[in-house]
């Protein structure tokens, strides 16, 4: 199933989030593809106020990041990972991902996604999102299974 959403500010775009969320019953792995300032970040920063984080910031130069969750019957950890900075796979592996995503208690977001390429899970969303002016952006989801 793909569905596309028209953003016109930050607070939008958390709340296409949001509401992508709130319909989960257990842990997922979202894929946020985009250029730089395409809006990954406040995506993810919409899935974890969903979830009751507080503050969301970009792993960037920590590669990830990981909340607590309290208020989500099914989901216990929210993981934030940005790949911008690695070059191989074998340093992204070095993060145990298979670990993280077979646990359903864990939501996994993942920023640069396409430097894993055929290592991701079969079953994920895929969240493309795209600038289409200083303050619009286009956003595809697609369930993949």
């Amino acid at each position: 199933m793909e569905t596309t959403f028209i953003s016109t500010s930050f607070e939008e775009t958390r709340e296409i989030a949001e509401n992508l969320v709130q319909k989960l019953k257990q842990g997922a792995i979202f894929c946020l593809y985009g250029d730089l300032a395409a809006g990954k970040t406040t995506f993810a920063q919409g899935i974890g106020k969903y979830l009751g984080v507080d503050r969301v910031v970009s792993p960037t130069f920590m590669i990830m990041r990981q909340y607590p969750v309290t208020n989500h019957p099914a989901i216990k950890t929210f993981f934030h990972l940005d790949l911008y900075r690695l070059d191989s796979l074998e340093e992204i592996r070095a993060f145990d991902l298979e670990e993280i995503w077979s646990d359903p208690e864990n939501l996994l977001v993942i920023e640069w996604p396409e430097k894993l390429k055929n290592f991701l899970p079969k079953k994920r969303f895929d969240v493309h999102l795209k600038a289409k002016s200083e303050n619009e952006r286009e956003i595809i989801v697609k369930e993949q299974k």
